[in-house]
């Protein structure tokens, strides 16, 4: 399957401090992204999953082109986004379309639902002459009656005002969706929902999704392959189901452990990690997860491990066998 997104040792970098930190020997910036790589096809939905901080949101605006001292190679469609210039990255918007968090929010409040899907043309200058069954068709899309154009965002459920949103990323026929927490803030039953008309739309659009959460279950419901970040990084990278069933990281047995699941004797034992997520200021030598990992030996603290490749998955861990068995045990 080919790619319709390529991204190669992407890193996004933070400027700190000033001169004076500097010359006192302190660092010129700090790396929110380092070194991601990953592909992603038409018709295929990944998931970045990782705690808050680590770099789901600023990896998801750098391959959409909107970050700032973003290095690497970012190709959609085969062309650099990261060369593109300002004209280039406006084009691009029409093929990379965003929902957002927080769904009400996000909706401008003096609008109505027909103007908030009217504004994705007028920023393109496009004006189409059935604009009135434009509109239409896109509610249609997402399951909302025509009567639903003439509403504000205050009158709108909350699963209501994901749809617009969905809506309004619709607009210009993206090929590329990222969704940002899709479920967020919605009841569980509506949170299906959502996730059902996400995969109806992939299958009938052949849309390429990139869901940034932090709920596995989604993960599980909507993701053909998932990415576990840690510190601006991908600690693993693979396949749902391979993962889900046989996570070789420790971060990653440590968030499954921790996931609620429907039959709690079927659930491994819980990996509980130690402290916190190290400051993107400090990090640490050797393998940066190993102040937190229950399995670190003394080669972790030395020396950063290599990234490790099999059919289904990459990762990077000295030891992913001790957390494989940990599982088989509980």
């Amino acid at each position: 399957m080919s790619a319709l997104l390529s991204v190669r040792d992407l890193e996004v970098a933070f400027p700190i401090g000033g001169l004076l930190s500097r010359l006192r020997g302190g660092p010129a910036d700090i790396r929110g992204v380092a070194g991601v790589s990953f592909d992603l096809a038409a018709g295929e939905t990944l998931a970045l999953v990782g705690e808050s901080g680590s770099g789901k949101t600023t990896l998801a605006r750098a391959v959409a082109g909107l970050g700032r001292n973003v290095s690497g190679n970012v190709t959609f469609e085969g062309k650099d986004i990261l060369a593109m210039d300002a004209a280039a990255r406006h084009r691009l918007r029409r093929d990379v379309s965003f929902i957002f968090q927080d769904a009400v929010s996000s909706l401008s409040p003096r609008l109505t639902v027909r103007q908030l899907l009217e504004e994705p043309f007028r920023i393109h200058g496009e004006t189409p002459d059935n604009m009135d069954a434009k509109i239409a068709d896109l509610l249609d899309l997402v399951s909302l009656p025509p009567a639903m154009a003439d509403r504000r965002p205050h009158e709108l459920s909350g699963g209501q005002a994901r749809r617009v949103g969905v809506a309004r990323a619709l607009a210009l026929d993206p090929k590329l969706i990222i969704a940002d927490e899709p479920t967020a803030g919605l009841d569980v039953s509506v949170q299906g929902e959502v996730l059902n008309l996400l995969n109806d739309l992939r299958e009938r659009l052949g849309l390429a999704l990139l869901v940034i959460t932090h709920n596995l279950n989604i993960v599980r419901h909507i993701a053909d392959r998932m990415a576990i970040m840690y510190l601006g990084r991908f600690v693993e990278l693979g396949e749902t189901d391979t993962v889900f069933h046989d996570p070789r990281h420790p971060y990653t047995a440590a968030l499954l452990s921790a996931n609620p699941v429907v039959d709690p004797e079927a659930a491994p034992e819980r990996i509980t990690l130690e402290g916190e997520m190290p400051s993107l200021l400090r990090r640490p030598a050797g393998c940066e997860f190993h102040g937190r990992c229950p399995f670190a030996r003394e080669l972790c603290r030395t020396h950063a491990p290599e990234v490790t490749q099999d059919a289904a998955r990459r990762f990077t861990c000295h030891y992913p066998v001790g957390v494989a068995s940990f599982l088989s045990q509980s």
